[in-house]
C-alpha cells in the first residue's frame, strides 16, 4: 500500500507543471494503459497508469492505475549500457539507440533503463563509429548489461612470418612397370592355361588299350586306334610345348615388370602466402 501511495505521489509530482489530468483524462489513461498493457508495451503502459493514479481522478480508477502501476513496477525489465575501446577502457561518449530510438547520449551515469520485454536492437555511436547489439529481454528481468566493444586490441609485431596458410605437403614418387612386361605376363598366363589344359585333355583321348611308354597299342595292323592315339600324343605334346612357352613367358615378364619399373622424379611444389606486419610474399615448399 505504501508502494502504491508512493507510486501516486510520483505520478503528481511529473505532471504538475501540466497541471492535475481531467476527469476524461484519467479515464483514457486508464483505457489506454490496459490495451499497452495487453499489448506488451510495459514502459507505456505504466506511464500511463502513474498519470491516472492522481488524487484528482476519481478514486475508484486512480487505485486502479496506482495498482496496476505497481503491477508494472515488478514486471518492467530494465538494461544498462557499457562501450569500451580494444584495451577494456569505458568510453563514456557514446550515444545509445534501442530500436533506432535515441534513449542515451552519454554513458556517465551507469543508471538502468527501462525497455519492453521481448527483441531489442541496441545501436552504440562513438567517434562516428557504430557497434549493433541485440537482445532478448525477459520480464522482471533487472540491471541487464549491454556491452559494445569499439576497436581492436593493439597491435603486436611479430618477430617471425605469419603463415597465413600452411603449404600442402608433397606428393609421393610414383612408381610405374613397363608396359610390354604387363602384356607378357598376361600373354604367358593364358599360354600356361591354353596349352595345360590342350595337353591334359588330349592325353585322356588316348585309347585305353594303348600304352604311352612303350608306343603300343593292343589291337590288329589297320586298326584306327591306332591313328586315334598317335594324334592325340601329337596334340598333347603341343599342348606341352606351348605350356613350357607360357612359363618362360612368365618368367621372363616377372624379371622385365621388377627390373624395367621407374620412378617419377618429377619435382613437386608447393605455394603458399606468408604476412609479417610490414611485409608480405610467398613462401615455396615442395620435395626436389
Amino acid at each position: 500500500m505504501i508502494r502504491m501511495i508512493a507510486i501516486a505521489m510520483l505520478a503528481m509530482a511529473s505532471v504538475a507543471s501540466a497541471g492535475e489530468p481531467t476527469k476524461d483524462d484519467c479515464l483514457d489513461a486508464h483505457s489506454r494503459g490496459q490495451d499497452a498493457k495487453d499489448s506488451g508495451k510495459l514502459t507505456l503502459a505504466r506511464k500511463l497508469f502513474m498519470t491516472c493514479a492522481q488524487s484528482s481522478c476519481p478514486q475508484l480508477v486512480s487505485n486502479d492505475c496506482a495498482r496496476f502501476a505497481d503491477d508494472l513496477g515488478r514486471l518492467q525489465p530494465t538494461v544498462m549500457f557499457a562501450a569500451r575501446d580494444g584495451s577494456g577502457a569505458d568510453l563514456p561518449d557514446t550515444t545509445v539507440y534501442i530500436d533506432d530510438m535515441l534513449v542515451a547520449t552519454r554513458l556517465d551515469d551507469g543508471r538502468p533503463h527501462d525497455v519492453d520485454p521481448g527483441k531489442h536492437t541496441v545501436r552504440f555511436t562513438n567517434g562516428g563509429r557504430d557497434q549493433t547489439v541485440t537482445v532478448v529481454v525477459g520480464a522482471g528481468e533487472q540491471g541487464r548489461t549491454v556491452v559494445a566493444s569499439f576497436g581492436a586490441s593493439p597491435h603486436v609485431q611479430a618477430s617471425a612470418p605469419v603463415m597465413s596458410k600452411e603449404p600442402r605437403s608433397a606428393a609421393a614418387p610414383k612408381t610405374s612397370h613397363p608396359l610390354g612386361a604387363k602384356l607378357l605376363l598376361a600373354g604367358g598366363a593364358a599360354l600356361v592355361v591354353g596349352g595345360a589344359a590342350l595337353g591334359t585333355i588330349e592325353l585322356m583321348r588316348v585309347p585305353a588299350g594303348c600304352s604311352l611308354s612303350d608306343h603300343l597299342c593292343a589291337a590288329a595292323p589297320g586298326d584306327p586306334v591306332f591313328a586315334d592315339a598317335q594324334s592325340a600324343v601329337h596334340l598333347a605334346n603341343i599342348g606341352w610345348t606351348v605350356t613350357g612357352i607360357g612359363l618362360a613367358a612368365v618368367v621372363g615378364g616377372a624379371i622385365w615388370y621388377v627390373k624395367g619399373a621407374t620412378t617419377d622424379a618429377k619435382e613437386h611444389f608447393a605455394i603458399a602466402p606468408w604476412v609479417t606486419p610490414g611485409a608480405g610474399g610467398l613462401v615455396l615448399a615442395g620435395a626436389m
